[in-house]
């Protein structure tokens, strides 16, 4: 299931050059995750598989395509799709867009399940795989 939020740009997002920053195009991506995670349950199921320690979501890797520059006020959709599970990690596919219709920014976002007392990645379980299972 994809989600998707809209946001505006703010001058707090501008750098020197009078666009957003690519630092905050990372902020929006992981916003937009949180929101689709939020929505799926991923980090309940997870939790609810490991009620004995604490577990969350660690990003791994991001590569993200920079394709148009974002200005000041414009409105962005930012969108998250699941893509694949492993074993121990998945991968979100991500797009900001512009109000227009463009493409401002692609970007796969692999992430691993963490139990934050040991600080390993953990099996990602059956509940949160299945998030994955029709794509």
């Amino acid at each position: 299931m994809a989600f998707s939020f809209t946001l505006r740009v703010t001058t707090a997002d501008l750098d020197n050059l009078g666009h957003v920053n690519n630092a905050r195009y990372l902020d929006f991506l992981e916003r937009g995750r949180t929101r689709w995670y939020q929505k799926v349950g991923l980090i309940g199921c997870c939790r609810a598989a490991t009620p004995d320690r604490p577990i969350d979501t660690v990003v791994v890797n991001i590569n993200i395509d920079f394709k148009q520059e974002c200005l000041p006020e414009e409105t962005l959709s930012v969108t998250a799709a699941p893509i694949k599970a492993g074993a121990k990690s998945f991968t979100v596919e991500q797009t900001i867009i512009k109000a227009c219709g463009a493409v401002a920014a692609t970007a796969t976002v692999t992430s691993v399940v963490m139990d934050l007392n040991e600080r390993r990645a953990v099996a990602l379980p059956p509940a949160a795989r299945q998030l994955f299972a029709a794509n």
